[in-house]
């Protein structure tokens, strides 16, 4: 007879690990909180405007083609992938003038190695040498990464052998990735570029170790991809190869409790009070708000206490905005640094407040995808990393709205708050009540040294034995690309514990 899974809530690696399990004999179903699939990576429409609600950027399509390969599929047979050239452009205070806050400079990067060799040259006299040598050495520590990242590990005691010791030395985890770069490049706006990839894991660069110097092999050596319709559409394929192993889903199913009989889930109850019986469970919900709010605290794996000491990853204040008219100077993917990135992550991580001079992230999709927006209309998503738990009241969101609208004003070098035709903003408070994201954190736990690889919360429970979890609090971690990881490794585990 088949086990039969239940999964509580999805994202695309919700729908990764459906597949997965329901290829490997399981009955699989899906309950899920909200109105669409997709969770983050879900999409709205407004007023013509196609909204990818998360940055729409398609990075390791290594990891996407293994993923498809492994269940018998051709990725190209659901995504229409584009790659990005530029693949994102810099904009950054000219260091040269004394009002810098009035004065913009900006880059455009592309994965060509030879050619961003020859911009950093420009910038900086030597760096062209340096920055060929530290992606050949990001080269050699994504292949060691990708193998660490492709495993399941129960504590520090996996690495202790003399084969993955030696590999796990030559990722620079003793040192943070700022003090990495610098040994390479002077120039702070070169140092930015290398470093700005741990934004996107949602950690300072003072506290993120450097083997995340990896990021700049995936950006400059792989490149950006887009796939046309946005980034839900991994999603849309994910739940077209479900039709094909019989996988059920229910939308709009909210998790009200769960009940516990001989330490194991015997049931879930939902919303609407119907009551779900099955026989394992894996949980996409954010797992430290699932232990905390469903869980007695002798049956959590990680308690409150646990969760103090950690440190989790910065919210978002995202603006969802429609232009009624084109914009000439921004790319598909924009990113403003700020001057003083050591103000600007103190103020996120330690001091809790709201950044007065944020490092602004800005994509347009309509750049690409035409269709995401009106004729002559283009469709921006802008988003600012904040504090966590941080209540803003709407004199100060409507202040600081106004902050981000005019450095993107600078960024596009035109007027767009007269040209609003749609906009919304999403923050905290929209995390929590969306997402039950722990303390409103855009992306759960940040990676820190002490956050990294088997210092991450494990994939199963310690106290519930058919009680399992996926996505990015767990190993390997953040984005996309790493909880499809996630879905792979958890099916291994399920198959491990229960077979």
């Amino acid at each position: 007879m088949k086990k039969t899974v239940n999964i509580v809530w999805w994202g695309i690696w919700w729908l990764a690990s459906a597949i997965l399990l329901a290829k490997d004999g399981y009955d699989v179903s899906v309950y899920e909180k909200n109105e669409c699939l997709g969770w983050r990576a879900s999409i709205f429409k407004q007023k013509w405007y196609t909204f990818d609600m998360w940055p729409s950027r398609y990075l390791m399509p290594d990891l996407f083609e293994e993923f498809f390969e492994s269940i018998w599929e051709d990725i190209n047979q659901y995504l229409d992938l584009q790659k990005l050239s530029p693949s994102y452009k810099v904009f950054y205070p000219d260091e040269t003038l004394k009002d810098q806050s009035w004065n913009f400079k900006s880059m455009d990067v592309y994965a060509d190695i030879d050619r961003m060799a020859k911009e950093f040259e420009k910038m900086e006299i030597g760096s062209w040498a340096k920055f060929k040598t530290f992606l050949k050495k990001s080269w050699v520590q994504y292949k060691i990464w990708m193998e660490f990242a492709k495993k399941n590990y129960d504590s520090i005691l996996d690495f202790f052998r003399w084969d993955i010791a030696w590999k796990w030395l030559q990722l620079n985890i003793w040192t943070t990735i700022d003090k990495y770069v610098a040994r390479f490049f002077k120039t702070r706006i070169l140092q930015k570029i290398m470093q700005y990839t741990t934004v996107f894991l949602w950690t300072a660069p003072n506290q993120t170790p450097a083997l995340y110097n990896i990021m700049s092999h995936v950006d400059f050596a792989m490149g950006v991809w887009y796939p046309n319709w946005g980034l839900h559409m991994i999603a849309k394929a994910l739940e077209k190869i479900w039709l094909k192993y019989w996988v059920k889903y229910y939308l709009n199913s909210e998790l009200k409790s769960v009940n516990i009989d001989s330490k194991q889930i015997s049931s879930i109850v939902l919303a609407d009070w119907s009551v779900v019986v099955w026989d394992l469970f894996l949980i996409n919900a954010d797992q430290a708000w699932f232990e905390t709010a469903m869980l007695p605290e002798n049956l959590q794996t990680y308690n409150q206490a646990y969760r103090d000491k950690k440190t989790f990853a910065p919210s978002g204040f995202i603006i969802y905005a429609g232009i009624d008219k084109k914009l000439k100077n921004l790319q598909h993917h924009n990113l403003y640094f700020n001057d003083d990135w050591t103000k600007s992550f103190g103020d996120i991580f330690d001091r809790k407040l709201l950044p007065d001079d944020p490092s602004i992230y800005v994509s347009m999709i309509s750049k690409t995808d035409p269709q995401s927006a009106p004729q002559w209309k283009e469709n921006l998503f802008i988003l600012v990393p904040i504090p966590n738990w941080i209540n803003i009241s709407q004199q100060k969101k409507s202040e600081y709205r106004n902050k981000i609208w005019a450095i993107v004003e600078k960024m596009a070098g035109e007027n767009l708050v007269d040209h609003i035709e749609y906009e919304q903003i999403f923050d905290v408070a929209d995390f929590q009540k969306r997402y039950n994201a722990w303390n409103g954190t855009a992306l759960g736990l940040a990676h820190t040294m002490m956050q990294t690889a088997s210092f991450r919360p494990n994939n199963y429970s310690k106290k519930l034995k058919n009680l399992f979890y996926v996505w990015h609090n767990t190993n390997p971690g953040i984005w996309v690309p790493m909880v499809i990881l996630s879905a792979m490794l958890v099916k291994e585990r399920i198959n491990q514990k229960i077979r």
